[in-house]
């Protein structure tokens, strides 16, 4: 078997130009920044599973003298320990007196805030730790011959491996990890502002269960991986501050292996099927552009994959499962229904023009898959709602008008269309998550098949907005 190793000393290259190019960029930087300060305002607050949750802290830092002071309040919620240890309404509150904060430690602050934003991670702040990659990289590898990949394959899957301990691959493969990589009952969330003399402001905030809290995003949604601002923002806070942990701890070597693995997953899954299932992955890739692939299950024999239409909308996805017999799929027909829906959408033209007018959505399909599938009690639900807002009678006598039709969810909170065989667009009604519209009627929530995820009520907030053919609104 290959082995690939050698990666210790370019790594620490790596991070070693990294920490000179930053500093080189720093050094250009030396007028004060906190001249213009006249408040900065810091919310740092975790919920979770623990019975004392919310935890939550605010903190003003504002001129005083030839200096900064620090006033605010930590609490959290009240526990009583007698008889039964009970959660109350009551929150126990620690006000915290105004303290000295140095000059310096605001100036940077500032300064981490007017940065520009930093794409990827910087690899440096890993420092020693980072000669771990490697050894994170040498076991995926090894993982992938054991499945005795063809010659050809045997090449790319070295090729690939090492491109990525060069220090920009290596970088983004770390950030794709720090973005994805998640866990529940953890909820930290910290915002910082700065106003200025002038009248200006800037924002940050951050709801990231990861390394500094990154990634952190200013009002107008633009992203930084800067560890600059979490580590300056730490330094400001008192130690009582909720997340001030987490802002200034440095990533431990498990921490950089599960960023990297989990960086590394898309690329692993694309070799894993192309060993097990190659005939599969030819068929899909040969009708479709796959947007997400995991590894064939090696147990059911399925595999979980996104596809898109070529050429078609670039938002517009459907997710499916698989099954795979040998090398091949059990069922190739299988593409054939997944085009076919996948047209059904793309061609429904009031739906295209949404996909077109909100290119930053994600319009998805579950086929055959998950708890939202166009099934028979869903339909028939679809003809009742529309009935009600006085839309398509002509479902309820022929109801051969939705064969084969579509739905398909736009958005975090859905809203769902239903696209029609005869290129008709219905959006049909939206999640409202208790944020009900005036001026729609709320409206039961789809009906599932699966007795663990049945309707909850009344969550949706219906539309009935029908569109021709043409695309136009009726």
């Amino acid at each position: 078997m290959d082995k690939v190793t050698g990666v210790a000393l370019g790594l620490r290259w790596v991070a070693a130009l990294t920490i000179a190019a930053t500093c080189s960029v720093c050094s250009k930087a030396t007028e004060p920044a906190t001249s213009a300060v006249t408040r900065l305002v810091i919310d740092d607050d975790w919920g979770g599973l623990n019975p004392t949750s919310p935890h939550l802290a605010h903190w003003v830092i504002e001129p005083q003298g030839s200096g900064f002071v620090l006033s605010g309040t930590y609490s959290q919620q009240h526990m009583e320990t007698e008889p039964h240890y009970s959660r109350t309404d009551q929150r126990d509150v620690t006000n915290v007196p105004a303290q000295p904060v140095p000059t310096a430690a605001v100036d940077a602050l500032v300064r981490a805030l007017r940065a520009p934003p930093q794409p990827t991670v910087d690899t440096a702040v890993f420092g020693a730790a980072l000669d771990h990659a490697g050894e994170t990289i040498d076991e995926t590898v090894q993982r992938l011959m054991a499945l005795n990949p063809s010659p050809a394959l045997r090449q790319r899957i070295l090729a690939w491996a090492t491109t990525l301990r060069q220090g920009q691959p290596l970088a983004q493969a770390i950030t794709v990890g720090v973005t994805t990589d998640s866990h529940s009952d953890d909820y930290p969330h910290t915002r910082v502002e700065a106003s200025f003399a002038d009248g200006s402001s800037l924002a940050f905030r951050s709801g990231s269960q990861n390394m500094f809290l990154l990634p952190w995003s200013d009002a107008s949604g633009h992203t930084t991986f800067s560890a600059d601002l979490p580590e300056a923002l730490a330094a400001v806070l008192p130690p009582t501050s909720t997340n001030r942990g987490r802002l200034a701890g440095k990533p431990s070597p498990d921490e950089l292996h599960d960023y990297l693995e989990t960086g590394m997953g898309e690329d692993y899954a694309l070799f894993q099927v192309q060993i097990v299932a190659p005939q599969a992955y030819a068929a899909l890739t040969s009708r479709f552009t796959i947007r997400d692939i995991n590894p064939v299950d090696m147990t059911s024999h399925g595999l979980f994959v996104t596809v898109s239409l070529p050429g078609g909308p670039p938002n517009l996805s459907l997710r499916t499962k698989l099954a795979i017999k040998g090398p091949a799929l059990a069922k190739p027909s299988e593409l054939d229904g997944m085009m076919v829906a996948l047209n059904t959408a793309a061609t429904a033209t009031g739906l295209h023009q949404a996909m077109q007018s909100a290119p930053k959505d994600d319009f998805r399909m579950e086929h055959s898959i998950g708890i939202q599938p166009f099934h028979a009690e869903a339909k028939q639900q679809f003809v009742t709602q529309m009935a009600q807002a006085h839309k398509l009678p002509e479902l309820a006598t022929h109801p051969h008008l939705l064969d084969g039709a579509v739905i398909v969810m736009q958005g975090g909170y859905p809203t769902y269309w239903v696209a029609l065989r005869d290129h008709r667009a219905v959006r049909w009604k939206r999640y409202i998550n208790g944020n009900h519209t005036t001026g729609h009627r709320l409206c039961a929530d789809v009906p599932v098949p699966d007795e663990d995820w049945r309707s909850v009520g009344i969550t949706d907030e219906c539309f009935g907005q029908v569109y021709d053919a043409a695309g136009k609104a009726l």
